[in-house]
């Protein structure tokens, strides 16, 4: 009989205490993997259901070789963390239980207003539970199996991970027809050190904002050779859009009429307090 579970990856530099980050809480409804991305740690200094040590670069160098040690391990869903985010096993626990019950196909936790960020659209809401993104970043992704398995095979393009999230990870759901899409605002996360991924050349020779523009073709060539997958919307807000430093001005501007809404909102429910 196939069995399957969640499964939490979370990163080590095989250095200091692994998983010293996470609150335990609770038992976890889930397996953990431990990865060492030094290389330099054979044995698993903890007890955990899962674990590889194999020297890596950076994110999508980890998601890589994660995928091919799990390529036939059946699970609900997969998770990465980085070892510098904060958050216990209850709120994980919490965030498989929302998934499931959302039917989630890729998500993530929100993070709290206190952390290290880039793009403010995935900070902590309060008043919601989950809200429907488009994509999720590549801090702290959740994938349903299917996607997992179905983009593990293209985590090779890009050694930071940067473009997997926004373009790789959509154009695949869009293929094989897993697009819920959702932040958790039921549990936070907090990202406690800065972002250390901008301006490094990688091993491939490119930075990251170049892995990013790499993996926006390829994932245009596929939507090309699939184009009834793909409507102008996806187009419009995935695929023909550029992630660099900033928010183009276009995008700024059609923030305006929903700028307007919630403040019409936040002053309808001022007057019934």
């Amino acid at each position: 009989m196939r069995t399957s579970k969640s499964i939490v990856a979370i990163t080590w530099d095989g250095k200091s205490s692994p998983m010293d980050h996470i609150h335990f809480d609770v038992e976890p409804a889930f397996d953990w993997l431990l990865y060492d991305y030094s290389g330099a740690v054979t044995v698993a200094p903890i007890s955990v259901a899962h674990y590889l040590s194999l020297k890596s670069e950076c994110k999508g160098d980890v998601m890589q070789n994660i995928y091919a040690s799990l390529i036939s391990t059946p699970l609900t869903y997969i998770g990465f963390l980085d070892d510098d985010q904060i958050i216990s096993v209850s709120d994980l626990n919490k965030l498989f239980f929302i998934a499931n019950l959302e039917k989630l196909d890729v998500f993530q936790p929100s993070l709290n207003h206190d952390s290290y960020y880039n793009l403010r659209q995935f900070l902590h809401k309060p008043g919601y539970l989950v809200q429907d993104t488009y994509w999720v970043e590549i801090m702290s992704p959740f994938y349903s199996e299917a996607v997992f398995q179905a983009a593990g095979p293209h985590f090779k393009h890009s050694i930071s991970g940067t473009g997997l999230d926004v373009y790789l990870i959509p154009t695949i759901q869009r293929l094989i027809g897993k697009t819920k899409t959702a932040v958790v605002h039921g549990v936070q996360l907090k990202h406690a050190r800065p972002i250390r991924t901008d301006n490094r050349v990688f091993s491939n020779g490119k930075t990251n904002l170049e892995e990013i523009r790499y993996v926006q073709g390829v994932c245009r060539q596929m939507a090309a050779e699939n184009p009834a997958h793909f409507d102008s919307d996806f187009h419009f807000h995935v695929l023909d859009r550029r992630y660099v430093h900033g928010v183009p001005l276009a995008y700024k501007i059609q923030r305006i009429p929903r700028m307007i809404r919630n403040l019409y909102k936040l002053i309808v429910d001022a007057s019934y307090r």
